[in-house]
């Protein structure tokens, strides 16, 4: 008898010609083995040093994802409110003159809908002298004090040019001693020269409220400072930290010689609470803000360090196992040896239906998956199908009838499928996958309609289906490239519309994502 070939480049048939022989092949197995072992470690090291960077730089994106919409809503919130600054130094400076208007209209004129803004505390005119000509605050019975000496108000008399001011945080006496930020704007006369100041109290609470409603992890912040490092706001709130200037911390002097930038990270420890951040900031334009997020390097690490002590287990372990075999290597080759070949390829084709196997189908399914992978312009659909009523078939007709429909369904399909890339598999029992290359879910929905119409029209007769005919139901999946991640994703999200079709009262077609 022939003998089959031999896997093992190192065996001979016959007996072993002695412990010479066997010791070689143990020299060469621990060769081998130590090179494996080395392969590994060299593998291993360098997956974790991948996994770092790309876990570092995944925190990096979404810290600057953060931090840009956070930007965005400020940026955009500072153009509206010094639109609203615009218009009411306009409004002051050109009343209506048409008619006399009594109080109550003027001050509706003057302020409008920005007094029912939520954190806007105040909003005002100032003259030349400081004093409040108009205030939305002044309009319900409150004094006018004199504000000349203030820094928003200097720093518009001083210069024409400086445009939105955005002073630093302060208490404001509005009854409820609140925390704001002033806006200001210049107002001029015709000639150019100083006229006064229209400005804005924005509650602090604002920013407070902007940055609550972001994700930021444990032991993460968000804050806001100023380029003079100022603090207006910070999340998790504490009231102590608004005001405080930290100039003098070795963070913002680090920070200091990044802020030609327009954005930056860096990881340090936090001043006020001594935990390692990753630190992403991001500047407002058209203010001396900043706006920072902060990711605790322990939560951005977390899931990276236990897959670096697991991998340390699985090393040991793997050293262990590797020293066993080398205790047993004797026993081992005269076991593994002999002629180790692979049997032959499974049948590609089921013996009942002469449909493709499943082995055979998960082949073409994966085959066409990575086509589509490599050619996005690729694109393939699945019918997930199911006999209706076969269990209630099998036990009225009996088993071999119940194979001879099995059979007629899988001619139907066969006969129905147009293009020799189109094929059609035994998924398992009474269940049938059609694979479909290049069809979109439109044409993909019609082949299931014809085939589920041309299984009917053959009128096999079942008397325990409410059809009286045996029937099939159809669900349908077209590739989405954006929620498909994987082929089973695909066939799973068929078998879901194959469900719906079932649930819906069988011989019916439907469609994955269409309820």
């Amino acid at each position: 008898m022939d003998r089959p070939p031999l896997l093992c480049v190192n065996y001979a048939p016959g007996e072993f010609a002695g412990s010479a022989k066997i010791k070689q092949l143990k020299n060469y197995l621990v060769v081998i083995l130590a090179i494996a072992v080395l392969m590994v470690m060299a593998i291993s090291a360098s997956t974790l040093y991948q996994s770092y960077q790309q876990t570092r730089q995944s925190a990096v994106s979404n810290a600057s994802n953060v931090t840009l919409v956070s930007q965005r809503a400020i940026s955009r919130n500072l153009e509206m409110l010094s639109l609203s600054l615009d218009t009411l130094a306009y409004r002051f400076q050109h009343p209506l003159s048409a008619r006399r208007l009594n109080d109550a209209q003027r001050y509706a004129y003057l302020f409008g809908s920005t007094t029912n803004v939520s954190h806007i505390a105040v909003m005002a005119v100032l003259d030349a002298d400081g004093r409040v000509q108009v205030s939305s605050r002044l309009g319900r019975g409150k004094g006018a004090p004199h504000y000349a000496d203030r820094a928003y108000f200097i720093a518009h008399r001083d210069s024409p040019t400086v445009g939105l001011y955005v002073s630093r945080p302060m208490q404001a006496s509005l009854g409820n001693e609140l925390q704001v930020v002033v806006l200001s704007k210049r107002l001029s006369n015709e000639d150019g020269s100083f006229a006064g100041v229209v400005v804005m109290a924005l509650d602090l609470a604002y920013f407070r409220a902007l940055f609550e409603g972001l994700a930021l992890g444990d032991e993460g912040i968000i804050s806001l400072y100023s380029d003079e490092g100022i603090a207006y706001m910070r999340v998790p709130y504490r009231e102590t930290i608004i005001g405080r200037d930290i100039s003098q911390t070795g963070n913002f002097q680090r920070l200091r010689a990044m802020l030609s930038e327009e954005e930056g990270s860096f990881f340090a420890y936090a001043t006020n609470d001594g935990v390692r951040r990753l630190y992403t900031f991001r500047r407002i334009p058209g203010s001396p803000l900043i706006v920072f997020v902060g990711y605790a390097e322990e939560a951005i690490f977390k899931t990276w360090r236990k897959t670096f002590y697991a991998v340390l287990v699985s090393l040991a372990i793997f050293g262990l196992l590797t020293v066993w075999l080398l205790l047993h290597v004797r026993q081992e080759l005269r076991r593994r040896v002999t002629a180790e070949r692979q049997l032959e390829a499974l049948a590609r084709t089921d013996g009942l239906t002469g449909l493709l196997n499943r082995r055979a189908l998960d082949e073409a399914l994966q085959a066409t998956w990575e086509r589509c992978q490599r050619n996005l312009g690729a694109s393939f659909s699945v019918l997930f199908i199911d006999v209706d009523y076969f269990k209630a078939y099998n036990d009225t007709y009996g088993h071999k009838l119940g194979d001879t429909v099995l059979k007629e369904v899988a001619a139907t399909l066969t006969a129905r499928l147009p293009r020799h890339t189109d094929c059609a598999g035994r998924y398992g029992g009474e269940e049938f996958v059609v694979l479909l290359e290049q069809t979109d879910l439109q044409g993909a929905q019609m082949m299931a309609q014809r085939l589920c119409d041309a299984v009917r029209e053959r009128h096999i007769a079942h008397t325990a289906s409410p059809l009286a005919v045996v029937t099939i139901s159809v669900g349908v999946a077209t590739l989405e490239r954006d929620h498909h991640r994987r082929v089973e994703d695909v066939l799973n999200a068929a078998d879901a519309a194959l469900y719906r079709a079932k649930r819906d009262g069988r011989n019916a077609v439907r469609v994955s994502g269409m309820e």
